[in-house]
């Protein structure tokens, strides 16, 4: 047999070098740019970067790779996907609307679900087969919802404290929960049947999902001087949105766990300037070894159903319990509102209650020139503030709330409301923290579908408008620092150790943004508009944003929990 020279052995080596080299460099996805913004909070680095199936292979020089897909990101910015922590997707998925567009074209690509204590399917287990089967294009995370044990052990007999026996019960269905995924408690204390727990009820509830490495996040139990539900005519003890962060605080202490404040945003003049105070006690919070978040959205204006007359006032007999917020409860009859409504204001005393309560909605609502009319009967109103209603009729806005009661659309209100009731100053205030992520706390929407015309302007620009509006234009906070918050922070709080950032062996949730062109389009008359600049988003290495485009995929997962107990 003849043996090889050494040249032939040589050239043989190097082309299978060559090929060994060729082969490493053979991607699905490379993204060719200029800079990366990994997530840290770091200024942005040169790099490419290359996916193989959902990881990112190689951040580097990847100039002589080869790949299925070639990005050019020339001028753009290569970040991590974005983390929305408290939002409401899964009726969307559950109806095969699972693309959410409205998601994905503003980055996002990890989304927590389950929250204001509201598990959509139980057990969990079976939840999470159903969001599998659906689809998504977003990763979700899975809470064991306080509403949802607290039902199931009490039923409907839930106005009232639980006893120790329910206690245990709903300690046993969030250890169920936790054993099928859960990443830990949430809950919604200003809501139905929550709002009638015990402190006491919640923290036992929150040690439970210590031993699993769980977190526990929180819709406040009060934004102002008195919860959502509650008026200055109920005879129920105030509590302050101040009492309501020191009880999540507490339980953060007493549990041993991560905590988080959802959606943190103090309604109403005031309460304007209080956020100062907040993140006074969160930092001594981590000053003493606690971990405390905050996540908030990026609008003046919040999002619910305003009735600035009281609903006692409006219902034919008194109904036990009826909150403000409590649009469908079963007992409250609005047949004859209006003549409810002039019967009551004939008698003085009460009156003066009506009168009373109103004032506190208005101010509670951002006072009478945060109140936008965004449909009346009279089209003319509509775009005026409360306050250039009231002064064109020459009246109080208590008064003109009234007329608009016994005037407008004949349900509770009369109007439909816009209510600019957060402070710029708080918000700024919270952005600038560390410790405060993002929220969106929408479901899922698109032009096409146009579920609700009065749709909040956040479905569709939340984070866009936190980059443009605050980082890159106003700068109250820096491009990194505003990355990091939707990006690494996000997977701190929750436990993940394989998302979040740009680096070798991460998962390949990737967003390429145009700096120069980056912006929400989105405004209160007119929501229904994607944002523009965010050109690419992968999750899971496939593309659900494509040249600025919404994709049909749904490559997104029912994440599993990665963080375990820690010692204490």
């Amino acid at each position: 047999m003849r043996l090889l020279g050494t040249r032939s052995l040589v050239l043989i080596s190097a082309a299978l070098l060559w090929a060994a080299l060729a082969q490493a460099q053979d991607y699905d996805v490379v993204i060719r740019g200029e800079r990366v913004l990994d997530g840290s909070g770091n200024p942005p680095f040169p790099a490419d970067v290359g996916i193989r199936g959902d990881r990112i292979a190689t951040v580097g020089d990847l100039s002589r790779a080869v790949g299925r897909r070639i990005i050019d990101a020339r001028g753009r910015i290569v970040t991590p996907g974005f983390f929305a922590l408290h939002e409401h997707v899964e009726p969307a998925i559950l109806t095969g609307f699972g693309t959410l567009p409205n998601y994905t074209t503003q980055g996002f690509t990890t989304a927590v679900i389950d929250a204001d204590g509201d598990t959509e399917i139980w057990p969990l287990v079976r939840q999470r087969d159903t969001l599998v089967r659906m689809g998504s294009a977003l990763n979700l995370v899975p809470l064991v919802g306080h509403g949802t044990v607290r039902r199931l052990a009490m039923g409907d007999d839930f106005e009232r404290p639980a006893t120790p026996a329910e206690l245990e019960r709903m300690k046993g269905f969030v250890r169920q929960g936790m054993e099928e995924g859960a990443f830990g408690l949430s809950t919604g204390l200003e809501y139905v049947p929550m709002r009638y727990s015990t402190e006491e009820e919640v923290l036992e509830l929150a040690k439970v999902v210590a031993p699993f490495g769980g977190h526990y996040q929180a819709h406040l139990r009060s934004q102002g001087q008195h919860p959502k539900w509650q008026l200055p005519s109920s005879d129920s003890k105030p509590i302050t949105n101040i009492d309501a962060v020191m009880e999540t605080i507490a339980i953060a202490r007493a549990a041993g766990i991560p905590v988080m404040m959802d959606h943190l945003h103090p309604k109403g003049p005031r309460e304007w300037g209080s956020g100062k105070i907040i993140t006074q006690l969160v930092d001594r919070a981590w000053r003493d070894g606690l971990e405390v978040y905050i996540n908030m959205h990026s609008y003046e204006a919040y999002d619910e159903t305003i009735v600035l007359v009281p609903r006692w006032a409006l219902i034919a007999k008194s109904v036990r319990n009826l909150g403000q917020f409590d649009a469908r409860h079963p007992e409250a009859d609005y047949r004859n509102m209006r003549e409810n409504l002039r019967r009551r204001l004939a008698h003085p005393d009460t009156a003066r209650l009506v009168r009373r309560d109103i004032a506190y909605e208005i101010d509670r609502g951002g006072g009478a020139d945060g109140l936008l009319a965004m449909d009346y009967p009279d089209r003319a109103w509509v775009g005026k503030t409360l306050g250039q209603i009231a002064r064109a009729r020459g009246e109080d806005p208590v008064e003109t709330a009234i007329h608009i009661q016994l005037s407008g659309f004949d349900r509770p209100g009369g109007i439909q409301w816009r209510a600019f009731a957060v402070s710029l100053l708080d918000l700024e205030e919270f952005m600038r923290k560390d410790y405060t992520a993002v929220c969106l706390d929408r479901g899922g929407d698109s032009p096409r579908l146009r579920q609700n015309p009065f749709v909040h302007p956040g479905t569709f620009g939340t984070a866009t408008r936190l980059i443009r509006t605050f980082a890159l234009d106003k700068q109250v906070i820096s491009l990194p620092f505003a990355i990091r918050s939707l990006t690494s922070l996000p997977a701190q709080i929750l436990g993940l150790k394989d998302r979040g950032r740009i680096a070798e062996g991460l998962r390949a949730d990737v967003v390429v943004l145009d700096p120069a062109t980056v912006r929400d389009k989105a405004t209160f008359f007119e929501p229904f508009q994607y944002s523009e600049g965010i050109e690419f988003v992968l999750t899971n290495g496939q593309l659900v944003v494509d040249g600025g485009a919404p994709t049909a995929a749904k490559p997104g997962r029912v994440l599993e929990r990665q963080r375990t107990a820690r010692p204490r």
